[in-house]
């Protein structure tokens, strides 16, 4: 299948953000990711920093992940010490000093969310906001996960292991909810809410 323009535009715009996000590449381009990253070394692209005001503009694909879900953290938490972009790991150190790593999504398919971990052992915990679409940005669900229950860390939970066995993306679907429920942070959602109107209200 030949590439169009728009896709080869796209991927020199975004190739460090789907180096995070490979499985919303996947759905992009409908490739795999070899054949992706084939493509992109043919047009000598790395996977290097962007311009925040690209980053910044909401048809760029980073703009969910860098520009809305780690301003609502920063915005929602208080007391937390955010990294430099494109920090290795994770995105803030909260006030007990614990690493936090910020995953988004989009509903996809209408049936569930798709967090792209990359095998990431740095974190401490893993701070996932589902939103409903990327037209409207409306977050709906928002999990706060700790690495402990990944194979990767020494010392998992093996009530847990079936479900974290993967440990390059935390795929929830809308009909598992309830296994996910314990990691909800509901309490924190009409804040996040809110924190996202503001944002739209001031681009």
């Amino acid at each position: 299948m030949k590439w169009t323009k728009e896709q080869i535009e796209n991927l020199r715009e975004n190739y460090l953000y789907y180096f995070d996000h490979r499985i919303e590449a996947h759905h992009i381009f409908q490739r795999k990711w070899s054949t992706i990253t084939t493509r992109a070394s043919q047009l000598k692209l790395k996977p290097t920093k962007l311009p925040v005001i690209k980053i910044k503009n909401k048809k760029c694909s980073m703009f969910l992940g860098c520009h809305v879900a780690e301003r609502v953290l920063s915005y929602v938490f208080k007391d937390v010490e955010r990294m430099p972009f494109n920090n290795p790991g994770f995105d803030f150190i909260c006030n007990k000093g614990k690493k936090i790593d910020v995953k988004s999504a989009c509903l996809y398919n209408n049936n569930h969310y798709t967090f792209v971990i990359s095998h990431n052992n740095i974190a401490d915990y893993f701070l996932c906001i589902g939103f409903d679409n990327r037209k409207n940005l409306i977050p709906q669900h928002i999990w706060l996960i700790n690495s402990n229950n990944f194979y990767f860390h020494k010392t998992y939970k093996k009530l847990d292991y079936k479900r974290f066995r993967d440990t390059s993306n935390i795929c929830i679907y809308l009909s598992k909810l309830e296994d996910f429920s314990k990691y909800e942070l509901i309490d924190k959602l009409k804040e996040t809410i809110e924190c996202c109107n503001t944002l739209k209200l001031k681009e």
